[in-house]
């Protein structure tokens, strides 16, 4: 490591810290940088540098605060409940930072393929279909309620 992640603007780690941080194996790490998730600073010969912040961001998308990671969970149980409520069941976090956790976390739609979705679809055991199912259905409902209104207000923007 040639820098203490965060204590300046060229703080580097090499490609072992990187993986290490980053909880992954090195061929992880090298498909990770191939999908363009990671950007790879060449060094001499061979071996990959990473910003840290560039590591740090990852880490933090992979590793969601725990703030994000409870109402994730929180919305896994209620969707394997078979549950569905209407008003939230915490009230810690305002409206719209637990919309904007949410979308920023299902934004990541972008890099998973059809493949990869195939492969744990032949992964998923028989008696996950349903609860699965479940969950992508409402979370459709969702995002199609966040269309509909971002839909109306470009609507009424062009109108005025």
């Amino acid at each position: 490591m040639l820098n203490n992640p965060g204590s300046g603007r060229f703080a580097f780690v090499d490609a072992g810290d990187a993986a290490r941080r980053l909880g992954v194996d090195r061929i992880t790490l090298d498909n990770w940088v191939k999908e363009g998730r990671i950007k790879a600073r060449r060094g001499v010969g061979r071996e990959s540098f990473f910003k840290a912040s560039d590591v740090e961001a990852l880490y933090n998308e992979l590793n969601p605060t725990s703030e994000l990671a409870a109402a994730v969970a929180m919305d896994e149980q209620e969707s394997a409940s078979g549950v569905v409520t209407t008003e939230p069941t915490r009230k810690k976090q305002d409206p719209q930072m637990r919309v904007y956790l949410r979308l920023q976390a299902d934004a990541k739609w972008f890099d998973i393929s059809d493949e990869d979705i195939r492969f744990w679809y032949q992964q998923l055991a028989p008696d996950g279909y349903e609860r699965n199912k479940r969950n992508v259905e409402h979370t459709i409902k969702k995002l199609q309620y966040i269309v509909s209104l971002i839909e109306d207000g470009q609507q009424r923007a062009q109108n005025s």
